[in-house]
């Protein structure tokens, strides 16, 4: 019987904690997607916090939620953990019941972009989650801690600088996997000749014209998109206009793509002196496509090849003689910085089980030598 006990035990505590790192991880990697939603929620409910409490809040969620599920699927803190995601679920139970009843958002957003779920099935999975945590929290003791108690401060801050170097890489630049609709090797705008196109549609700012044949090209293309222009900081005009100077000697089109009131464009446009052409999109669309104001879109063939927040790109003047002529060069790697974080945090864990596991296998290996001396005697 109690071996049955430890084998339910060992698998709730991987679906449980599964479900909690998942939810973490892919929230915290866009962190800009959870700020919107949880925008959502707090207009839905009619209760404004200040930004900086509300970001802060985001970032404090992503961070709980990842180490929360990563200390269950291994085993730390088996009294405490099991008792603190109890008490999560205590306020995502009921709310997620409200939610799928009043349906106030159109989804949970419980795993951002990257699997959109019904208001209903997010809270048939809290009841599922929760039923797995009340069992932990009975017999969590049930089954080993993986990393001795010993270690385990260890264990939170690796988890935590992981998780927090996933967020503020997000925040600051772009999400490390695009979970969005734009990901590379997308359309980035409408054809106007196909009903079912999914790339977004540009218009001209005087006349609320359609644009997009006139927005897409063919060939080499930078495309700057601000979701909200009159946010947009006087000190990037220069990094802008350098751009686009770099652009016209290089044989690559750029133009701007805002969204904002009629006046806050005119300003844009007298204080930037913009010689690039400045379309409008919803400031919606926009953030689907790219996070940051400014953000920007380099495309080939009107698919998108990399995106980045203007801050990123590591050249504050793109005049410079060392400068390439080639845009591909002033995206960053993704992907290898993700892997290569990702491959130092599985390491130090690893290494954590390793050392806690040393001392079981020494006390070990004397009662075999011990029993076998006694044999032989």
């Amino acid at each position: 019987m109690e071996r049955a006990l430890r084998i339910i035990t060992w698998l709730l505590r991987i679906v449980c904690g599964g479900l909690f790192i998942f939810s973490g991880f892919v929230k915290a990697i866009d962190p800009w997607g959870t700020i919107f939603k949880v925008e959502e929620y707090l207009n839905a409910f009619g209760f404004p916090l200040p930004v900086a409490l509300m970001r802060l809040g985001v970032f404090a969620l992503c961070a709980v939620e990842f180490v929360v599920g990563c200390f269950l699927a291994i085993g730390c803190f088996r009294k405490s953990c099991p008792v603190f995601a109890g008490l999560i679920m205590v306020f995502m139970l009921p709310l997620s019941l409200w939610i799928a009843m009043e349906n106030p958002v159109g989804d949970c957003g419980c795993f951002g972009d990257a699997v959109v779920i019904s208001n209903w099935a997010t809270f048939w999975k809290n009841v599922v989650l929760t039923a797995g945590i009340i069992w932990l929290i009975k017999y969590n003791l049930l089954g080993i801690c993986l990393i001795t108690p010993a270690v385990q401060w260890l264990a939170v801050v690796a988890s935590g600088c992981f998780i927090v170097a996933i967020e503020l890489i997000g925040y600051f630049y772009q999400p490390l996997i695009d979970f969005r609709s734009f990901p590379e090797g997308t359309a980035l705008f409408a054809d106007n000749n196909d009903a079912d196109s999914e790339g977004i549609d540009v218009f001209d700012v005087d006349t609320g014209d359609d644009m997009n044949e006139e927005a897409v090209s063919t060939g080499k293309e930078l495309v700057v998109m601000m979701p909200n222009v009159a946010y947009v900081s006087p000190s990037t005009t220069w990094k802008l206009n350098s751009l686009y100077e770099w652009s016209q000697d290089n044989g690559v089109k750029m133009i701007g793509i805002v969204s904002g009131s009629r006046e806050e464009i005119d300003e844009w446009e007298d204080l930037s002196m913009a010689s690039y052409p400045i379309y409008l999109a919803d400031d919606t669309a926009i953030k689907e496509v790219v996070r940051g104001n400014p953000g920007v879109v380099y495309l080939d063939d009107g698919k998108i090849v990399w995106k980045s927040t203007l801050s990123a790109i590591d050249i504050d003047d793109f005049l410079d003689p060392g400068v390439s002529r080639d845009a591909g060069t002033f995206a960053s790697d993704n992907e290898r910085f993700l892997w290569n974080c990702t491959l130092i945090y599985l390491l130090v864990m690893a290494f954590l089980v390793f050392i806690s596991f040393t001392p079981r296998m020494a006390r070990m290996l004397v009662r075999i030598g011990s029993t076998r001396g006694v044999r032989h005697h």
